[in-house]
């Protein structure tokens, strides 16, 4: 029997009446508010599922039910014989992107035309704002670059991880974030692309990392403007080579 002023349930309606909060709800809330609130970071372990119990004043029903949606949308990560950890940043961000992307080819499009957008910006703020632990990271980044040409995991690694650095190095945490996000994507896309020409992988990193040395030399520079066209250019070229190679 519905209780009274709730509305009766409609099959046709999309929108449908609210249960009660649950205690594995009320758990959600508050380990979603100490996520956020920063109480838990990125990287933190969760304590056992016993000890979530006796702390909550709860059984295990309970605790599981409350964990599943969070490692379901990527808050959290269940490892195997180590515990629930809470997601990197990147991770927290990243599940539902990747739903919003699941057989949408247009959004392929979409993502590249985003990168743009957000990394043409990052190398101009990471000219403005870079500190020398920043310049030291990317020079690092580049150098693994040099040493991986052969290596398409490899190379495709500190690539992402140069990008990672400018983003870094813009002291722009939101920006960070997204790129992270993105950038996973990106990695996805390129290395499908290289599998259905690896005659031509080796070709591609040694301009790649050409194009690379440039961006960070106008970041050396502090020179903004030049590191935003640098790395327009960049992104323009490897766009265009890939497309060339999946046609």
């Amino acid at each position: 029997m519905n209780e009274p002023n709730a509305p009766a349930e409609n099959p046709s309606d999309p929108f449908q009446p609210i249960e009660r909060a649950t205690v594995s709800d009320a758990i959600l809330d508050q380990l979603r508010g100490l996520i956020a609130g920063g109480t838990l970071k990125p990287g933190d372990r969760l304590p056992s599922e016993r000890d979530l119990c006796k702390r909550f004043g709860v059984g295990r029903t309970s605790v599981r039910e409350a964990l599943k949606p969070l490692i379901t949308l990527g808050i959290l990560e269940g490892r195997i014989g180590s515990g629930t950890y809470v997601a990197t940043e990147a991770g927290q961000f990243q599940k539902p992107l990747q739903w919003g992307l699941l057989g949408d080819l247009q959004s392929q499009d979409d993502l590249v035309e985003t990168r743009h957008m957000l990394e043409t910006n990052a190398a101009h703020w990471a000219a403005q704002r870079a500190g020398p632990d920043n310049l030291a990271a990317i020079a690092a980044t580049l150098q693994g670059m040099a040493e991986h040409l052969d290596e398409p995991g490899q190379f495709q690694e500190f690539d992402a991880n140069f990008h990672f650095e400018i983003a870094r190095a813009t002291q722009n945490k939101m920006l960070y974030r997204l790129i992270n996000v993105i950038r996973g994507q990106i990695q996805t896309w390129i290395g499908e692309r290289l599998t259905l020409s690896p005659e031509r992988t080796e070709s591609l990193a040694r301009t790649s990392l050409e194009q690379h040395r440039e961006i960070f030399a106008a970041i050396q520079d502090q020179d903004g403007a030049a590191a935003r066209a640098a790395m327009d250019h960049h992104i323009q070229t490897a766009t265009r080579d890939l497309q060339k190679i999946a046609k």
